[in-house]
């Protein structure tokens, strides 16, 4: 985690202007430069275009708008003190894919997907493939998310080695905001809720002795569908952000990939911070 470059993410709909107010949380919080991206898918143009002067001539009118565009997002970014500067791409999901793995950012942060935009999902495609890559770290944003100064963040666990790391992580952004962090683990086997508060209470003892934080908290739930508890959870405490992690086979990536994004965007206006 020794990147301080945030990448921002941008077609410019309302998924992804709701991400700016996140996207300077984040520079603010973990001191980082900001960098936008936008796209210029080219293969549905060429696809639908034959005359090779017309398909130019829109591309050209495509990276003009999207220069304006980009200009007055920098501007706005830099107005809060931090660097900022942006890329316009072309070219297809995989080219986003390697674009990312050579400027190796520390986080993305970008709104969730739109049901109508064509190009949101080429980012969703992106950040699906980022959440896979073992050095990234994705900030998704639902659409109806209001930035509320980070008051409280959750963490779930699912008792993974990186735990640890991650924690010390999320407690950058805990110290810049004052915020709450509450470190949770469901169990769905009422016999197995000895053995697993006895791991949160190790997993508790691991981080107070790294982690100075009296807003800190550990909490061990019962459900007997960890996906359904997990929702309850965050009706109920409503925090401003979620935090998780990606494994293969793991309980955090069965409920992230099936359903759990999809409620959260329909049912929570819950920001998910996804390591992996």
């Amino acid at each position: 985690m020794k990147s301080k470059l945030i990448v921002y993410p941008t077609d410019f709909s309302d998924c992804a202007k709701n991400a700016l107010a996140y996207v300077i949380a984040m520079g603010k919080a973990l001191k980082c430069k900001i960098k936008i991206v936008h796209a210029i898918e080219i293969g549905g143009i060429a696809t639908s275009e034959e005359n090779p002067n017309i398909l130019l001539d829109t591309i050209t009118i495509l990276e003009e708008y999207a220069e304006q565009m980009l200009k007055k997002l920098k501007k706005e970014i830099e107005s809060f003190g931090l660097e900022c500067d942006y890329d316009i791409l072309q070219g297809r999901t995989l080219f986003l894919k390697d674009y990312m793995e050579n400027i190796n950012p520390l986080m993305i942060v970008m709104g969730t997907i739109g049901k109508n935009n064509l190009e949101n999902k080429i980012f969703g495609s992106l950040a699906a493939q980022t959440i896979r890559n073992p050095k990234s770290i994705v900030l998704a944003i639902p659409e109806k998310a209001k930035f509320n100064n980070l008051s409280e963040i959750v963490f779930a666990t699912d008792y993974h080695i990186k735990d640890k790391t991650c924690i010390e992580f999320i407690t950058k952004i805990t110290k810049y905001y004052k915020s709450r962090l509450k470190v949770i683990h469901i169990s769905t086997l009422e016999e197995d809720l000895e053995e697993k508060q006895n791991f949160i209470s190790k997993l508790e003892s691991q981080i107070s002795h790294v982690v100075s934080n009296q807003k800190l908290h550990f909490e061990l739930l019962y459900g007997e569908d960890a996906e359904d508890k997990l929702l309850e959870f965050l009706e109920k405490s409503k925090p401003d952000m979620l935090c998780l992690i990606t494994r293969k086979r793991s309980f955090i990536e069965r409920i992230f990939d099936r359903s759990l994004a999809k409620k959260m965007v329909n049912h929570t206006n819950i920001p998910v911070l996804v390591f992996s």
